[in-house]
């Protein structure tokens, strides 16, 4: 029998653990020194590593069904957004270069066995602190692109994107659950799943959430498949992200290295008479 408790894994973070995997930035291709000849090899492995980073951020794309127009959009705002964080990269550079001496120190400390001084862990602080402001600073550089590439999408598309589509999902699971409960379980499972799920900051307490559920097993099997996405448009809320993830899910896809020479690519294929999407 199903704990819907569990599910709780689709929400926010969670729940979009994987798409966040697929816009993620790539594993860059090194180049390996030969010992004997001096020359410069690729490494087979790293180049599949890219491909595979290719071909999940491609299939991720090709999900959306882009026409022309929009993928023409959306590469626009994806070099605003990248050239937004490159304003950043000699500044973030910058306190790395401050921060690594120090690190460096407290590894030799740990490394003797000895005691980090107080100074360097406040020293540390510091930097890590002003890296942390100037990594937020570069990721708020890119929001503002991914809020005009919410007027590039629509609904549907934004929903594949951000997750919303796998939020649904999960509120159809709960609700197949609970329609195949045994009577006698149906009030405490039932209840329990609700205390677990509730977010009243979402306007969803224990008893909203309980009464889509008791509605939900009331209905007839042909009111069920009628109204079933209406209820689990009611839950999905509990599993989605709010909107100001939604924008870094869409920030992180324009500003993945990957993004453009795909959407590129992409572009030509459209351009030269490939069907939308």
């Amino acid at each position: 029998m199903l704990d819907v408790r569990l599910c709780r894994r689709y929400r926010a973070g969670v729940c979009h653990a994987l798409v966040l995997m697929l816009l993620a930035a790539p594993v860059l291709m090194v180049g390996s020194c030969r010992a004997d000849t001096g020359l410069q090899s690729i490494d087979p492995a790293d180049t599949v590593s890219q491909m595979r980073e290719d071909i999940a951020l491609l299939a991720t794309i090709n999900r959306l069904s882009l026409s022309q127009n929009q993928a023409t959009q959306l590469l626009a705002l994806a070099r605003g957004a990248q050239e937004a964080q490159a304003a950043f990269d000699e500044p973030r550079r910058a306190a790395l270069q401050k921060l690594l001496p120090l690190l460096e120190q407290q590894m030799s400390h740990m490394i003797h066995d000895q005691q980090v001084p107080a100074e360097l862990g406040d020293q540390i602080g510091v930097a890590e602190e002003a890296l942390q402001a100037i990594e937020n600073q570069r990721a708020e550089a890119a929001l503002a692109s991914a809020t005009q590439a919410r007027g590039v999408l629509t609904q549907p598309q934004l929903q594949i994107l951000t997750g919303g589509d796998e939020a649904l999902r999960a509120a159809e699971e709960i609700l197949v659950w609970v329609r195949e409960l045994p009577d006698g379980d149906f009030t405490s499972e039932a209840r329990a799943n609700a205390d677990a799920l509730a977010d009243p900051e979402i306007g969803l307490d224990s008893d909203a959430i309980f009464a889509v559920l008791k509605q939900a097993r009331a209905l007839s099997p042909d009111d069920y498949v009628n109204g079933m996405a209406t209820l689990a448009a009611r839950l999905a809320p509990l599993y989605a992200s709010g909107a100001g993830s939604e924008d870094m899910i869409i920030a992180d896809l324009l500003t993945n290295p990957r993004f453009l020479p795909l959407m590129q690519r992409r572009l030509q294929y459209l351009s030269a008479g490939g069907e939308d999407g």
